[in-house]
């Protein structure tokens, strides 16, 4: 019930904005008509709302109509029209009781009354002496009218009485006019009775003007009041009715722009035959006849006005859709639906395809009603030739366009690709819905985010794995340094049995070697996860790898293998953190006496470019390798799977992670049963 409220509260808004600014509308529109009919005399059109019927300007317009019946009918009597009666006095019977009139045209001796009584005329004023009930009239004696209320005289000539203007529509106070000339020996009377009343023989103009006077005025009180109150609401809640808004634009939205184009013709030309065929201008205020006509001058002014604000709302709301969506582009949307069931590089060659046989065709239409235009001289035949003519270039724009954005968004797909290949797999590639490389852009996304939650996954798990070295490195150095403790003192013990002491030996041996794979690992974890620090120094690579070989001297005598270094006497100085270079070397060299063939060599080289320090340690393993360079980098991985050796794996993988931290690059070749690895670094 709430969701029901909620929804139609803008529309109720909307209707009270609606309602209330087409009576605002009507109301001012009807009263700048009757100010146009009154001369722009505000006077005039304050009497309209006077308590006296016979104040009003529709009264006085309704009596010179009448009168003007009499004139009409005394200038017909002169030129001998026998008709005059029927012809010319119209419904002046149908008003009964009140309306008395008397007509003498002395020439032809005509008299015409719609009473048996005898007018008689006062010898001193020469004004007709009529009933009681009949204080106003109108009195022609030949020569100019003259309009008496209550026995007093009406300047008919100032401009606030409302006579001016109706006395010289009638004609006879003029002494050049013909009709002056035909009257002047004819005298009118027409009287009025002061209480009007109801003929039930007819029907009374004057009774029902007064009645519908009347009513009309507290009308029009209450719809002042009703505008006020449509308004104030609006106001109120404006922002409601501007949902509604945005509701009719959608639906607005819908028709095609050629549709809309077609209506507001329409609807404009309804104005101009309404405008044309209403003579509201002509009419007396606020008398049923003007209020009807301007009912219908109102609502076609309302319907064109209505029209072009939803046309306008329709504008603001959807832009360049309220053009857009036109007959040729639904045209073409219908055609991508069909396009997009084909492969894209067939869908692409459709629409050339497509484009030339429409081009085509449109250009045959155009240059067929321009020959038509031509030969016969139609207007019409011209225009349909310069509108296919327009629709065919309209549609070369479009795909001229299209082609561009298309090729625009390779561009992009292609930049994206390099992104990606870069290691950025955040950012994605946005394209519009209805553009041609959206659905490639979509999958290259969704392989980008792929491989973002890949790579986030292995960094996980290679976070997970340091974290479970470094944890239990660092938990197994505390008993082990116990261990190392109790069995030196063991050792330190005298008189032992001789095996009890081999087993010392033994002990102490694999706990030393346990503790180096322990400090392997700690230093392993350290480095995969950058939490070590670096001491940078400027450094003699060259020194730096003949000191290794010096404090490994015993090591390389006992392992039977010929070590040849080709190291330049003259300082090769890089930068970089000494212990850590140092631990490289002291892993290389270890690596090559542990898998060297028995009494092969072990060549050192040190070289130098223009920018670089080129370092290589090769040897000829004394097994076959069967694995890649990436193989032999894996943590715990040994190039001797038998693990006849003591190695713990680790080894090469420690140095590359020092290496890399030490900003230089680690590489490893093997080729056949030679093993290679080299490192490079920056030059001072």
């Amino acid at each position: 019930m709430d969701t029901k409220s909620k929804n139609s509260k803008p529309i109720l808004v909307w209707l009270t904005f609606f309602v209330g600014l087409s009576l605002l509308i009507f109301i001012l529109f009807s009263g700048f008509a009757a100010l146009v009919h009154s001369g722009g005399n505000f006077e005039i059109l304050k009497s309209q709302f006077s308590k006296d019927y016979k104040d009003t300007a529709a009264f006085k317009e309704r009596t010179a109509n009448y009168f003007h019946q009499l004139t009409y009918a005394a200038a017909a009597d002169s030129e001998g029209n026998p008709n005059f009666p029927d012809a010319y006095l119209g419904n002046l019977s149908d008003e009964g009781d009140n309306l008395r009139y008397y007509l003498v045209h002395q020439p032809t001796g005509l008299t015409l009354k719609n009473t048996g009584e005898e007018f008689s005329f006062s010898p001193s004023s020469g004004l007709p002496v009529l009933p009681a009930a009949y204080s106003y009239f109108w009195y022609f004696d030949g020569k100019e009218i003259q309009v008496i209320d209550n026995g007093h005289p009406v300047d008919v000539r100032r401009t606030d009485s409302g006579y001016r203007d109706i006395t010289r529509q009638l004609m006879i106070n003029e002494p050049d006019n013909e009709s002056s000339a035909a009257l002047s020996n004819t005298r009118i009377v027409l009287a009025i009775k002061d209480t009007l009343e109801e003929n039930p023989y007819g029907h009374s103009d004057y009774y029902g003007e007064q009645k519908f006077l009347y009513i009309i005025r507290p009308i029009y009180g209450l719809l002042v009041l009703l505008t006020i109150a449509c308004l104030g609401l609006y106001l109120f809640k404006r922002k409601e009715k501007q949902r509604f808004d945005k509701t009719l634009a959608t639906w607005s939205g819908k028709l095609w722009i050629e549709v809309k184009v077609f209506l507001s013709f329409m609807v404009l030309i309804l104005l101009a035959w309404v405008l044309g065929e209403n003579y509201w201008l002509g009419l007396a205020p606020f008398t049923p006849e003007f209020v009807l006509n301007l009912l219908v001058v109102t609502i076609a002014l309302l319907m064109v006005g209505w029209w072009f604000y939803l046309m306008l709302v329709d504008l603001l709301v959807n832009r360049r859709s309220f053009f857009s969506h036109n007959l040729i582009n639904t045209g073409l949307n219908w055609y991508r639906k069909i396009e997009s069931r084909y492969p894209w590089q067939e869908a692409m060659l459709k629409r050339a395809y497509f484009l030339l046989a429409a081009v085509t065709g449109l250009a045959m239409f155009s240059v067929f009603f321009l020959l038509v235009s031509v030969g016969a001289g139609d207007f019409v035949s011209f225009m349909m030739a310069m509108i296919f003519a327009a629709a065919g270039v309209y549609l070369i724009i479009r795909y001229i366009k299209r082609y561009h954005q298309t090729v625009a968004s390779w561009g992009q797909i292609v930049d994206h690709i390099d992104l990606i290949k870069r290691g950025d797999f955040n950012t994605r590639l946005e394209l519009a819905e209805d553009d041609d490389m959206y659905s490639a852009a979509m999958n290259l996304n969704s392989i980008q985010e792929g491989m973002s939650i890949a790579v986030e996954e292995k960094t996980r798990s290679e976070r997970m794995k340091v974290e479970l070295i470094t944890n239990v490195s660092h938990d197994l150095k505390t008993p082990l340094t116990s261990i190392i403790s109790y069995v030196d003192l063991l050792a330190k013990e005298e008189g032992l049995p001789e095996h009890v002491n081999d087993y010392i030996h033994v002990l102490m041996q694999k706990s030393e070697r346990l503790k180096n794979l322990i400090q392997d690992l700690f230093d392993l974890s350290k480095a995969s996860s950058d939490n070590i620090a670096l001491d940078l120094e400027e450094l003699d690579l060259a020194r730096l790898i003949r000191q290794t070989m010096a404090d490994m001297e015993e090591q390389v005598t006992a392992s039977g293998l010929a070590f040849r270094l080709n190291i330049p006497d003259q300082p090769v100085l890089i930068e970089s953190d000494g212990n850590k270079l140092r631990r490289i070397w002291e892993n290389l060299i270890s690596n090559a006496l542990k898998y060297s063939l028995s009494g092969s060599r072990v060549y050192i080289d040190l070289s130098t470019t223009n920018s670089e320090a080129i370092t290589t340690i090769k040897n000829t393993a004394n097994y076959e390798m069967d694995f890649g360079p990436d193989d032999i980098l894996q943590r715990f991985v040994r190039g001797d799977e038998s693990r006849s050796t003591e190695g713990s794996g680790l080894g090469l993988s420690i140095a590359q992670s020092f290496t890399e931290i030490c900003r230089g690059q680690f590489s490893i070749t093997i080729d056949g049963d030679l093993f290679k690895v080299e490192l490079r670094f920056n030059l001072r």
